[in-house]
C-alpha cells in the first residue's frame, strides 16, 4: 500500500471555491477577529481573541434585500442602507 495518498490514484480532486466567507467577519469592510493577550496584575499573559461587534441586518444589496453581517462601525458611518 503506498504511503501519503488515501483513495484511488485516479480520484478527482475537489475544486476549492473562493466564495466561502470567514465565519465571523463584516460583509462590508471584512473586519474579523484579532488576537492579543489577557494581562493580569501579575503581568501574566494568556492568548485571547477580540471579536468585532457584528449585527445581522436586513440591507439593500444590489437592489435586493438580503441579511448580512455588518460591524457597528459600518452601520454608524452609513455604509449600509437598511431595508424598510
Amino acid at each position: 500500500m503506498p504511503y501519503g495518498r488515501v483513495g484511488p490514484a485516479n480520484a478527482p480532486s475537489i475544486p476549492r471555491v473562493k466564495e466561502f466567507a470567514v465565519a465571523f467577519a463584516c460583509d462590508i469592510c471584512s473586519k474579523k477577529h484579532q488576537s492579543g493577550h489577557n494581562v493580569s496584575h501579575a503581568n501574566n499573559k494568556t492568548k485571547r481573541t477580540f471579536n468585532p461587534n457584528l449585527q445581522r441586518v436586513r440591507a439593500v444589496v444590489d437592489g435586493s434585500t438580503r441579511r448580512i453581517r455588518v460591524c457597528t462601525r459600518c452601520l454608524r458611518s452609513g455604509k449600509v442602507s437598511k431595508a424598510l
